[in-house]
């Protein structure tokens, strides 16, 4: 016999405790509950323990499971938005993988973890736990009823599968939160579409209708689904059939309908949901699953009925259709642990897993678009259909369907454009301004980008940017510069990708400007919240015989490329082009602006070194000559001490009121007049803090006395200047202080008390950041009554200095800040306007999902004080 599997579950929470943790613990033979990922267990042995008494192993992080050996099978039923990331962290460590419904957000990443299983010999498998319901099995054997039986329902035409409550308010999950795989579609639908492909197969088309129909939560959530997946008259359905699947979340219905399946000699009608998920919510042993007889057994009132048509066609006959096989999750379990141990076909494969994400994504795709047509239609065909579902009902004769640059015409068919299944489903509609039967919708006007020519002008290589002209500086100058176009490396990308399509010379950037230009482009792609592609910074491959060819056409005045060869197959370096051209067309609508850029100089005083000139000479270079100082000391008895309004009064008076609040304070409350001590400690701290603003103004203001004299100090101009060899280095100034050199420099004892002061003031701080962060490896468990007390009486002994307070305060003022803007970049809204904002907002989604998902992960205690941070006023006092 086989060892059993050890099996971690990521997640305890409904998923986990309910659909999992039970059927592992039931199935000892096959599976061995090693360990469990919870990140804050709030008892020794964690909300499993607490269940069902049994103690695994409990991991804080993902990176602690990934590195447990022990570890063969992970069972992923964290929020839907992180199945693809721990499913492939999963894989790429080598463990097999369950992952519960929906398996991922996107149909292509549901892809890319299929490929990392069969590379590595893994099992990758969807909990589609649903195929196993009761009344779903009832179905399958009623279906498979021969036509001959009293009950069979013929030839089927429609069928109905409901999922559906009765919910008015929020139940504040983060299933409701605007997130990757969110709403009711992927929720309920993966179940719904799961049963329904099982049964009938993809169909050949999909009309969805997707809504928040309450009106509450983000906009972007659906509460609401109803999809028809159209199946063709063919062998397998002699009429033309629909299945249906529905969710709705304000059914107000005192049994809520399961199945309605139509067909030609009867009708099944079923109310109910099986009965196994309220079975599992209070289960006391798992052992229960497979010894109590009535686990998973429907109740008789909710079997359910038929309504046959007689032979005279008028008279019904009904009659009951038991659920008589008990729903059993446990199969997919046993099936799980036979395809790890023996190879065993697995019952749910992954490519049907797959397939349920690729309908939902179509079912979202149907609600945006409202246009539905069968690939085997036409052109013609979908002109129509545009024509109808289109704001303003452009007329069919009016509209271009354009697809790799070409017009397409109306006998082509939709089916026959893509030959792989790598090619981008994407063809662009334009339509003339005569054949709007109705307002046209409305379209923001392109953002003008100024020395931007035409996406589809003769390509040309982009200006060379005008060379800065530097001018010496002055107090009050100030030299404009016209700055590089932030896209002018992008837009010699396209130019060069356009050429290779035209059979032209390519656009190219000199090696000297290629990084700049580089570097701009990179950071106005970025600064949109988008990620850089790296197919622009690769290099086109060779030229080759062949290939297809295209021709300049001018169209309404505009100049188009027009596909001559429709036959021929693209050569290695039009691919290249063709991938180029998808992101530049896109990019080069970025809305940034070449602005004028004004570089402004202030004058500095310098220290010139004493033999500059004397190089400069050998070099054959002209000489430095020092202007005259415009702004001499007002008093040249004292070159010195300089003015006082160079002076910055501000830090200079406010810590000496404050000082002198204080210990107005002190001598109140202490009474030095009996206890002299005090005096004196007041007196010294009184010198102490007031000498020091004094001695940081003075401080200042004779390094700037001692650049003036320096520059007084400097040589003659040129033609007064000694020839080589008799250059003098310029002398300390001689009405200074002994003292002045020492004290322009920073003391060691300063830099020594500084870091004392930073010590002092970030007490705690690290420790805390990591918290806050989620570093892995640290302890986020909230800190104990005695910890709070020792920090806070620490702070207060500490923080009674100011520069210790002042420099408390700025180090809190920068982590409220950060929390702030994390908080900012997790409530913004999602920009919908536009048609490019889908694609203009993605990465902006990204990060702002991985923000979330990071503040969910966080302790309860952590969130409530980001709360607090954000809801009080931000007061930036730490001058």
């Amino acid at each position: 016999m086989s060892k059993p599997i050890n099996t971690c579950i990521l997640g305890v929470g409904l998923a986990g405790l309910t659909f999992h943790a039970p059927f592992v613990l039931a199935l000892p033979k096959l599976f061995t509950l090693h360990s469990v990922l919870e990140r804050n267990p709030q008892s020794p042995g964690g909300k499993v323990h607490d269940r069902f008494g049994v103690s695994p192993k409990i991991h804080r992080t993902l990176e602690q499971v990934l590195d447990d050996p022990e570890v063969e099978l992970v069972i992923v039923g964290t929020p839907n938005s992180t199945h693809y990331s721990f499913a492939k962290a999963a894989l790429e460590a080598g463990k097999h993988v369950l992952v519960d419904k929906p398996v991922t957000a996107t149909a292509e990443q549901a892809t890319e973890l299929g490929a990392i299983a069969r590379s590595k010999g893994l099992v990758l498998y969807g909990f589609q736990n649903r195929r196993w319901d009761s009344d779903f099995l009832a179905l399958k054997r009623l279906l498979a009823l021969p036509p001959t039986d009293p009950q069979s329902l013929g030839t089927l035409v429609e069928f109905e599968s409901h999922y559906d409550r009765f919910r008015k308010a929020l139940k504040g999950s983060w299933k409701e939160e605007p997130l990757p795989a969110a709403g009711q579609t992927y929720d309920l639908g993966a179940h719904l579409i799961d049963q329904a492909l099982s049964l009938f197969g993809k169909p050949e088309s999909l009309t969805a209708f997707i809504q928040n129909i309450r009106g509450v939560g983000s906009p972007e959530v659906d509460d609401n689904f109803t999809i028809h997946l159209h199946y063709p008259r063919g062998s397998a359905h002699p009429h033309p059939f629909t299945a249906i699947l529905r969710s709705h979340i304000l059914s107000a219905r005192a049994r809520q309908i399961r199945f309605v399946v139509r067909g030609t000699q009867g009708t099944y009608v079923k109310y109910g949901l099986d009965i196994q998920e309220d079975q599992l919510k209070v289960i006391p042993n798992p052992g229960a699953i497979l010894e109590d007889a009535a686990y998973g057994k429907e109740p008789e009132s909710i079997w359910g009925t038929i309504d046959n048509i007689a032979d005279d066609g008028v008279t019904v006959k009904t009659s009951t259709w038991p659920s008589t096989e008990p729903g059993q999750y446990i199969e997919l379990f046993k099936n799980l642990g036979a395809a790890i141990r023996d190879g065993a076909e697995q019952i749910v494969k992954w490519e049907q897993a797959t397939a349920v994400i690729e309908i939902v994504e179509l079912a979202h795709q149907s609600a945006r678009e409202g246009v539905t047509v069968s690939p085997a239609s036409t052109i013609a065909h979908l002109k129509q259909e545009i024509s109808i579902a289109c704001p303003g009902n452009p007329r069919v004769s009016g509209q271009r369907i354009i697809w790799r640059g070409r017009y397409l015409v109306n006998h082509e068919k939709v089916e026959d454009l893509w030959k792989s299944p790598d090619d981008p489903r994407i063809v662009h509609l334009a339509v003339h301004p005569s054949a709007w039967s109705s307002s046209p919708p409305e379209i923001p006007p392109p953002t003008q980008t100024p020395n931007l020519p035409s996406k589809m002008d003769t390509p040309q290589e982009p200006s060379p940017p005008p060379q800065s002209r530097r001018s010496r500086a002055s107090p009050n100058n100030a030299t404009p510069t016209q700055a590089p176009h932030p896209l002018a490396f992008i837009l010699s990308k396209h130019h060069s990708a356009l050429a290779v399509l035209s059979g032209e010379a390519l656009s190219t950037i000199s090696t000297v400007d290629h990084e700049i230009y580089r570097t701009l482009a990179l950071h106005a792609v970025e600064s949109q919240g988008w990620t850089w592609p790296p197919i622009l910074d690769e290099e086109f491959p060779p030229a080759t015989e062949g290939g297809l060819r295209y021709e300049r056409v001018a169209v309404d005045g505009q100049n188009f490329l027009s596909l001559v060869t429709p036959s021929t197959n693209p050569t290695p370096r039009q691919l290249h082009a063709f991938k180029v051209l998808s992101y530049t067309f896109t990019l080069l609508s970025i809305p940034v602006s070449q602005t004028v850029t004004t570089r402004s100089s202030t004058p500095q005083s310098v220290t010139i070194p004493p033999n500059i000139n004397l190089l400069l000479q050998q070099m054959g270079l002209p000489q430095i000559r020092v202007a005259q100082n415009q702004n001499p000391n007002p008093n040249p008895n004292n070159p010195v001490v300089p003015r006082l309004r160079d002076l910055p009064l501000r830090p200079l008076l406010a810590p000496i009121l404050l000082l002198l609040f204080r210990t107005v304070l002190l001598l109140y409350f202490v009474a030095p007049a009996r206890k002299p001590i005090f005096g004196v400690l007041i007196l010294a701290w009184m010198l102490y803090e007031i000498w020091r603003p004094i001695r940081n103004g003075f401080i200042r203001g004779l390094r700037a006395a001692a650049a003036a004299e320096n520059q007084q100090n400097q040589p003659p101009p040129a033609d007064q200047q000694p020839r080589a060899g008799a250059v003098n280095p310029p002398q300390a100034p001689r009405n200074a202080p002994g003292g002045v050199q020492a004290g322009i420099q920073a003391p060691i004892l300063d830099l020594q008390a500084g870091v004392v002061v930073d010590a002092l003031a970030s007490v705690n701080v690290p420790t805390e950041e990591r918290m806050i962060s989620g570093t892995p490896g640290t302890d986020t468990s909230e800190p104990s009554l005695s910890h709070k007390l020792a920090v806070f009486f620490s702070l207060l002994l500490t923080t009674m200095h100011p520069a210790v307070w002042n420099a408390r305060r700025v180090v809190l003022r920068q982590r409220e800040g950060r929390i702030r803007t994390e908080a900012n970049i997790r409530e913004a809204p999602i920009d919908n306007e536009g048609e490019g904002a889908g694609a203009g907002s993605d990465n902006r989604t990204q990060l702002r999902t991985e923000y979330r998902e990071q503040h969910n992960r966080r302790p309860r205690w952590i969130r409530d004080y980001m709360e607090r941070v954000v809801a009080a006023e931000w007061v930036d006092d730490s001058d």
